[in-house]
């Protein structure tokens, strides 16, 4: 099931972020650390969707940040025992639809340029690169909606 993430969540996403997204991000930021507080601040500015299973666990989400007349897609991280089961792609899923209902017809999100199993299921559903920032070693990807 699909819905919006409730504070009680925050501490399973965190546990996402740490596993799945820290990693590539200490490529460029080697120092980089992320925290309660910090997570709950980065996502304040989003709208964020759980999904739960059965028995209530978080086993993925996906934060999308609305910014101007854009929609990015901050994170999305699904947990490795749900991997490979359709998870990630109903969370895009539901994402873009919820871009759709804002207006917008295209939606952005940033790739690290060594997550290549990312990079492939983001292309997989059909986003495309439009820019590479060296500094921080990541792709923009975009999706026409």
């Amino acid at each position: 099931m699909i819905r919006k993430r409730l504070l009680e969540h925050d501490k399973a996403i965190l546990e996402l972020v740490q596993k799945l997204l820290l990693p590539y991000a200490r490529v460029t930021q080697p120092n980089l650390k992320v925290d309660l507080k910090a997570i709950r601040k980065r996502l304040r500015s989003c709208e964020v969707f759980v999904h739960l299973n059965s028995g209530r666990e978080v086993g993925g989400f996906i934060a999308i940040r609305h910014m101007k007349n854009t929609m990015y897609i901050d994170m999305l991280a699904i947990h490795s025992k749900y991997q490979g089961k359709g998870l990630g792609s109903r969370l895009l899923k539901h994402a873009e639809r919820t871009a759709q209902l804002y207006g917008r017809n295209e939606i952005y999100l940033w790739v690290d340029d060594t997550n290549t199993h990312a990079q492939r299921f983001y292309a997989s559903k059909r986003y495309e690169p439009v820019h590479y920032d060296k500094e921080i070693r990541c792709y923009m990807l975009k999706k026409h909606l």
